[in-house]
């Protein structure tokens, strides 16, 4: 082979090393299948013909893809930029001793550019880490779905970071407009939710049921009877198994059950028994407050977040009926 044709494969070698770590860069920690093929085959290569500097080319390129296991990425500050100049400026070495060009210790400077960018969402009680949709939104306006655990863009181009799952509570983060919240992401990277209780996180009271009697066998509680007797109170007994669920959680333990705040059945027993029962027309005259309230929900189309739309409906009728019998229809 001519010096003509040796000086191409090279030039050739060393522009293929340079792309790897480019592309690699580009992708830095995120693990991407398409480009790990391509660095693995860059890998593999056992021939005499390729120089050290191409296998560590291939090699920093992998390192780069997989940057903290998956948890890190690469900053864009100055001293990053400097720093990933330094490490991966290409003009590779031909031997390990090989000093004369750039000096290799420069090659480990890549760690001054590395940032952790992990999102985690975590169960406050259990700390236990979800898998929860995230929707990230940039500065520009752009909105990204993201499913977390995953890897955040650039802090400085995110304006919100917000839960969506309607098992949780929804949590959103300022990043644009609150520095505590920019500093705490970068410090921890962590997100706790609480999640919400059954007859809270569903509308319809087929799938609250059935999610109050998974988390009861969950918790080991099915056929615990020792307070069932509550529900043959006459305040307690029209109660479906959801409803039960918040006066008698199945986890005691969680610290959403150890509230003092009320719930949703503390609120209807008091609408169903201090105003319906109470005798006293100006708190009948109240409740039409309620049912305003309940008509503009219906009349947007938007979700009932607390009380239930079966109570209202019948604690409508019920007024109704009152009304009606006491002015003799």
């Amino acid at each position: 082979m001519d010096y003509d044709k040796r000086l191409t494969r090279i030039t050739a070698r060393n522009c293929q090393d340079t792309v790897a770590l480019a592309a690699a860069c580009v992708m830095a920690g995120t693990g991407d299948l398409q480009v790990f093929r391509r660095l693995r085959a860059l890998h593999g290569r056992t021939d005499a013909e390729t120089p050290f500097g191409s296998h560590l080319a291939a090699h920093m390129a992998i390192g780069v893809l997989f940057l903290g296991g998956g948890t890190h990425s690469l900053s864009t500050s100055n001293i990053a930029v400097a720093s990933l100049l330094c490490a991966f400026y290409p003009l590779f070495p031909t031997t390990v001793l090989d000093n004369k060009s750039h000096l290799q210790a420069f090659r480990h400077f890549w760690v001054l550019a590395a940032e952790p960018r992990c999102l985690v969402i975590r169960d406050i009680d259990t700390h236990r880490p979800l898998s929860l949709t995230v929707i990230v939104k940039l500065r520009n306006g752009v909105s990204l779905p993201m499913t977390a655990p995953c890897l955040l863009p650039n802090f400085e181009t995110i304006a919100t970071v917000s839960t969506s799952d309607p098992q949780y509570w929804p949590v959103t983060l300022d990043i644009a407009g609150n520095s505590l919240h920019l500093s705490a992401l970068k410090r921890h990277q962590t997100i706790f939710v609480r999640r919400r209780a059954a007859g809270d996180a569903h509308a319809c009271v087929f799938s609250a049921t059935m999610v109050a009697l998974n988390n009861a066998q969950s918790a080991g509680q099915l056929n615990r009877q020792a307070f069932d007797w509550i529900f043959t109170l006459p305040a307690f007994r029209g109660l479906d198994r959801a409803s039960q669920a918040l006066v008698l959680p199945a986890d005691l333990a969680n610290v959403m059950n150890q509230a003092s705040r009320g719930s949703a059945v503390d609120d209807s027993l008091v609408l169903s028994t201090g105003c319906m029962e109470s005798g006293r027309s100006e708190r009948l005259w109240n409740l039409r407050l309620l049912f305003a309230w309940a008509d503009a929900l219906s009349a947007r189309n938007r979700r009932w977040g607390w009380l239930k739309e079966e109570f209202v409906t019948k604690l409508r009728a019920e007024l109704c009926l009152k009304l009606t019998a006491e002015h003799g229809g």
